[in-house]
């Protein structure tokens, strides 16, 4: 019987998620559920798992970084990122940081049972659009302004809510952090891209897609 981790912070998504692969998936499935980063990390390491479903936004570490750490603790392990952010912020960084599918949540069931069915026969899942974001990223279509992907997942993950609006304390609320660290964050995103306020953050996440 395969075995798969569902990290997800969030109670009702994680069931319905596995009520979901109950009714779609062929064969039989046993569920286990981590509530946030650290203990999907101790779970992989005590526990083996065939797959690994992933959401980017967890309290305690940004989806992407527990992407890397597990890569690095288990190498082979397939992991999907199953996220509400839309293909255009995350798909690439994920892809590349060793995902070995990205599926929105607002899909249809069917996409994610093939995507599940597809990782775990050893290939990846890129739908048609994410490998033209895949190229795009590689052309370095877009002009000289600083790329995204020289910020760190959690300096990534603060842009992109900034350029949703939200304030540093409404974010520091939403990541579980203080407002000091949040402040860091925001002035090291600031050096990165060569910008001086949050307009000029917002405004640079608008010009590249950064839209929650």
């Amino acid at each position: 019987m395969k075995r798969l981790l569902i990290v997800e912070d969030h109670a009702i998504v994680r069931q319905g998620v596995i009520r979901i692969l109950q009714d779609v998936l062929e064969q039989p499935v046993e569920f286990d559920e981590a509530s946030d980063g650290q203990q999907a990390i101790k779970m992989v390491n005590s526990h083996e798992y065939d797959l690994v479903l992933l959401d980017i936004s967890l309290p305690d570490l940004n989806g992407l970084s527990v992407l890397k750490l597990l890569n690095q603790r288990a190498p082979k392990l397939p992991v999907i990122i199953l996220s509400t952010h839309p293909e255009e912020q995350y798909a690439v960084r994920a892809l590349r940081a060793g995902a070995a599918g990205y599926v929105n949540k607002g899909s249809e069931a069917a996409v994610l049972k093939e995507a599940i069915e597809k990782v775990m026969t050893g290939r990846r899942y890129v739908t048609s659009s994410q490998s033209d974001l895949l190229v795009d990223a590689i052309s370095d279509k877009r002009d000289a302004m600083p790329m995204p992907e020289t910020l760190s997942d959690r300096e990534y993950q603060m842009a992109c809510m900034m350029t949703a609006g939200k304030t540093l304390t409404e974010i520091a609320g939403d990541l579980s952090l203080s407002v000091k660290t949040i402040s860091t964050y925001r002035s090291r995103i600031l050096e990165k891209l060569h910008l001086r306020t949050t307009a000029e953050i917002i405004s640079y996440g608008i010009h590249h897609g950064l839209i929650e």
